[in-house]
């Protein structure tokens, strides 16, 4: 595995690896939520138990099976190993730690497997509704092995829109959306691969997030067909030197142009 090409064999062999560990990974968190723990990063970034528990099994695990790829996380000092290997896995171990925490199933695994700026693989596992979403380049979007695509509306009037609880005030100062279906939801790679499998229509954030929000589950609403950029309308980088995303849209390619333009106003 070489100049950022997988070939089928090898797709198969990560493919089988890799749900394999995030099936153990998923019960790593269902074993912890009754006995979470609870540290703080920072003021606002809380985290637990789980989320630790999960980062040192599948980064220990990974590390047994793909010796020479990186690695990401968002509870791993970044070693930059992702910036001289030719693949690094990315993880998010509990997308939407606070929906964790309060018990919600809305929290997410995220997992993708870039090859130096792409996502190539990515997996998005929701451990409380049992959705395993997964992604190949250019071989489709599957939720539990069934074929998933966007919604095909091209009315902003129509579209149900998933954002943060947190963000609510702010994605309605946008006067078009006070009647609109607001669903909130935490974990972004959760709303993101929700858009992919044509159950809502957009997912939104206008708060920074960073690769490991998002590797996994832009793979997948591409392969779905849809699409995600930030705010502005720029398309997202992934492993630069700085892993900050500064927003997040996503939905079909019919309406995005449309909200890039009504956010940009």
């Amino acid at each position: 595995m070489a100049n950022n090409l997988l070939q089928d064999s090898d797709k198969k062999h990560l493919k089988e690896i890799s749900c394999k560990a995030l099936t153990v990974a998923s019960k790593i968190a269902t074993k912890l939520k009754n006995n979470i723990q609870v540290s703080y990063k920072s003021k606002s970034q809380p985290v637990t138990n789980a989320d630790r528990e999960i980062d040192n099994y599948l980064k220990s695990y990974f590390k047994i099976h793909t010796p020479d790829f990186g690695w990401l996380s968002e509870e791993s000092p970044d070693d930059k190993s992702r910036l001289n290997r030719d693949f690094f896995w990315c993880l998010d171990p509990i997308d939407g730690t606070r929906s964790y925490i309060n018990k919600k199933s809305e929290y997410t695994i995220s997992l993708a497997l870039i090859g130096k700026s792409q996502p190539l693989i990515g997996h998005v596992i929701n451990p409380e509704t049992n959705e395993y979403f997964y992604a190949e380049k250019d071989n489709g979007a599957y939720c539990n092995e069934q074929k998933i695509t966007v919604n095909n509306s091209t009315k902003l009037d129509n579209c149900e829109v998933a954002i943060s609880s947190s963000e609510l005030k702010k994605l309605e100062s946008y006067g078009v959306f006070k009647t609109k279906k607001i669903k909130r939801i935490g974990s972004i790679a959760y709303k993101v691969a929700l858009v992919a499998k044509g159950e809502i229509d957009v997912a939104v954030s206008f708060s920074q997030k960073s690769d490991w929000d998002l590797a996994a589950a832009d793979l997948i609403i591409k392969e779905a067909g849809g699409n995600l950029k930030d705010i502005k309308g720029n398309e997202i980088c992934y492993n630069k030197s700085s892993t900050k995303i500064n927003s997040v849209l996503a939905c079909n390619s019919f309406i995005i142009n449309n909200l890039t333009n009504l956010f940009n106003k």
